[in-house]
């Protein structure tokens, strides 16, 4: 029986890819006051940024409990008796620590369920859980596939440039007069996820800059296989940053996808990011 391949909504994977590649997904949740919706699955995307943006209080976010894991991995356990499991940066939620205990439980039953800290958000994860799926399918077997997974970490490059400091401030990230600065200057900081953590890259003074910039990012790597673009609420900078990026990228295939409510939070509205995945030297 074949590995089966698990992540989370934080991949940022479509439903219908999911489903073609036979990746099982299991959602974190976003919280609005005293309601819970699971990413993905009890809000759609346009309603969540609807009522981020109209909400004076602004939503939290909730990893899988140990419950959430077991859940999708017992029925998998049906039809095969190993599990790949690809969850988001342990340095960003308690979804890998909650993943691991499932896992462990788990095994004392028998079952073998391998995770893997991806150290990263979004379309590294999509990357190496295709990656994954698609080397699932062709046999490969947990060691394969996991070796497969980490060889792709260093590989992997993600960048975010946002339209608005003021998810950042809500979020408690900086502070109340610095956001306010920033919204005057119309500073658009630009992000990378490295190590498994954010870090502040570079900051340019307008959208347009910005969005230059991440084309001149994306365009740097040689060796670059994948490029994934990721947009919250603006798809038309997104489709226009795919054409460039096809025109100047040839034979690199180009992904776009829309971020999830739990990027959204702390993202808001108007954030768009770029994941870069290079071949093997």
């Amino acid at each position: 029986m074949p590995v089966r391949i698990v992540t989370d909504s934080t991949a940022d994977l479509p439903a219908d890819l999911a489903r073609e590649l036979g990746i099982s997904v299991v959602p974190l949740s976003v919280i609005f006051g005293n309601d819970v919706y699971r990413e993905g699955v009890d809000i759609s995307h346009d309603l969540f940024y609807g009522k981020l943006v109209r909400s004076k209080v602004l939503p939290t976010t909730s990893a899988p409990s140990v419950g959430d894991f077991l859940a999708v991995y017992e029925p998998l356990l049906k039809e095969t008796d190993e599990i790949v499991a690809i969850h988001l940066s342990s340095k960003l939620s308690a979804t890998y620590n909650n993943a691991c205990q499932a896992a462990q439980y788990l095994a004392d039953r028998g079952a073998r369920i391998e995770v893997i800290d991806s150290l990263s958000v979004s379309f590294g994860m999509m990357f190496m859980s295709i990656a994954a799926a698609r080397a699932a399918s062709a046999g490969a077997t947990v060691e394969e596939i996991r070796a497969l997974v980490e060889s792709m970490i260093p590989r992997t490059h993600i960048f975010v440039v946002l339209d608005t400091l003021e998810y950042v401030r809500r979020g408690g990230r900086i502070g109340r007069a610095r956001a306010f600065l920033g919204t005057v200057l119309r500073v658009k900081p630009i992000l990378s996820f490295r190590g498994g953590e954010v870090h502040p890259e570079e900051r340019v003074r307008t959208k347009s800059l910005a969005l230059e910039r991440m084309f001149q990012i994306a365009t740097s790597y040689a060796r670059a296989t994948d490029v994934g673009i990721g947009y919250s609420t603006n798809a038309q900078e997104a489709e226009e940053l795919r054409r460039r990026l096809e025109a100047a990228l040839p034979g690199v295939q180009i992904h776009v996808t829309r971020l999830g409510p739990v990027l959204g939070v702390h993202g808001g509205p108007g954030t768009l990011g770029i994941g870069v995945l290079e071949g093997e030297e």
